[in-house]
């Protein structure tokens, strides 16, 4: 989808919520009507009953946590999924009384619903559970002038897969032996390389582009009008992903997410050593009773690799008739019970930061490593230009990993093209 069309969806989602608020609607509540209440202990509401919006393909995890929250609160929960645009349909919804109490988003939504008005501030009680109990990095994608605006649920960043029946040893850690390795071991010609990687993704192409300190959107993903394109870093950036050539003598374009699924079957058939992916190839690489471990990305030239992260969260409606309760059953999901559900039913790492008594998780090798990488890794800014970053990304990475650019052209042509997206709002 082009980034300006998502522009102008927003927008409408916006004037929407404007209009419906002015035709006797729910209003969103000012700061003098939000429950901040600051006792310990949060009782729900006599009556409560919730609506939580689940994501897509995960209502059977929705409705186990469901069941058990009301066990000990004695609260009804009904859940539903919401759909892939959870933010935009609260924003039509929410106004006119039918959104959910309770919705998970990603947080690279979190700018446009906290500016549209959809999110409540959270309790400080509740507030200082999530800061105790949810990894630092995660708490700072719901977090806005040190205030907190949903709890960090899920989280998700790379590590590296090996394939055990080539890495015989201990797997790589620095991009030096992997390379050194792959001179000895590529054959194009039988589709056997010793490292693969979507290059010419963003997502995947990240760890190098910041190995040498560039960040998207400033140092913390806030600032919007600066993508970090015209800054040393970047360009030496673009150096690592020129080299990479090297040892991916491959076209960039069959390097990238969509044509993943075939990196992906290289790697199960045996014919590739190292693809750094995420924790949602594991299950499917367990199934097929592939044999291969995880560890952490490795370093090169001394540094360390960092990967884009990414976390789900849940978020308290700022329309909903129930706060007290929709806020327990929204921290609720980052609880020990809640983690080891998550787990169980689609197999992905909670927020929390002890992970000790998560069942299954706490004895899973291979998603353990994941949960430990995301301590170091960067969520991805939710700034909302961040679609233009996708765009130009791909159109200067392709042609510097096929050295048909230079790094210092690919970083001019990076501002050029973003400068044009911002041009054109």
């Amino acid at each position: 989808m082009k980034s300006k069309k998502i522009i102008c969806k927003l927008m409408v989602g916006i004037m929407i919520v404007g209009v419906l608020t002015g035709c006797g609607k729910k209003v969103i509540p000012t700061e003098a009507t939000k429950v901040q209440e600051d006792t310990k202990e949060l009782k729900a509401e006599e009556g409560a009953k919730l609506l939580f919006w689940a994501k897509p393909g995960e209502l059977e995890y929705g409705k186990a946590v469901a069941e058990s929250f009301q066990k000990e609160y004695g609260v009804k929960v009904t859940v539903q999924e919401s759909g892939l645009d959870a933010v935009n349909k609260m924003m039509l919804d929410g106004p006119s009384g039918n959104g959910a109490d309770i919705f998970m988003a990603a947080h690279d939504t979190f700018s446009t619903a906290h500016d549209a008005g959809l999110l409540l501030e959270l309790n400080n009680s509740v507030t200082e559970k999530i800061k105790e109990q949810v990894n630092e990095t995660a708490v700072k994608s719901v977090e806005k002038a040190g205030k907190l605006y949903g709890v960090p649920v899920s989280v998700e960043t790379y590590g590296l897969l090996y394939n055990k029946n080539l890495v015989k040893d201990e797997p790589a850690e620095t991009m030096e032996q992997i390379v050194e390795e792959a001179k000895a071991y590529n054959n194009p010609g039988e589709n056997k390389f010793w490292y693969l990687t979507a290059v010419s993704d963003g997502f995947a192409a990240y760890p190098f582009l910041s190995l040498d300190g560039f960040s998207v959107f400033g140092k913390n993903g806030t600032d919007n009008d600066n993508p970090g394109f015209k800054t040393p870093e970047f360009e030496k950036g673009l150096e690592n992903i020129s080299a990479l050539k090297e040892i991916i003598p491959i076209k960039a374009e069959d390097l990238k997410m969509e044509t993943a699924s075939q990196l992906e079957q290289n790697f199960k058939e045996g014919k590739t050593a190292y693809y750094p992916s995420g924790p949602w190839l594991v299950k499917t690489l367990k199934e097929d009773n592939i044999d291969f471990g995880v560890t952490t990305l490795p370093t090169w030239g001394g540094k360390q690799m960092k990967s884009f992260a990414s976390i789900q969260n849940a978020y308290v409606s700022a329309y909903t008739d129930y706060p007290k309760a929709a806020q327990l059953f929204a921290s609720y999901l980052i609880s020990e019970e809640a983690a080891s559900l998550l787990y169980e039913k689609v197999y992905k790492i909670t927020s929390r930061k002890d992970i000790s008594n998560v069942s299954g998780l706490k004895d899973d090798e291979q998603l353990r490593v994941f949960a430990e990488a995301f301590k170091d890794a960067v969520p991805m800014p939710a700034v909302k230009r961040m679609s233009y970053y996708w765009t130009v990304i791909q159109g200067v990475i392709n042609p510097v990993f096929e050295q048909k650019m230079t790094p210092t052209e690919g970083a001019r042509k990076a501002q050029k093209d973003f400068d044009a997206l911002v041009e054109s709002e």
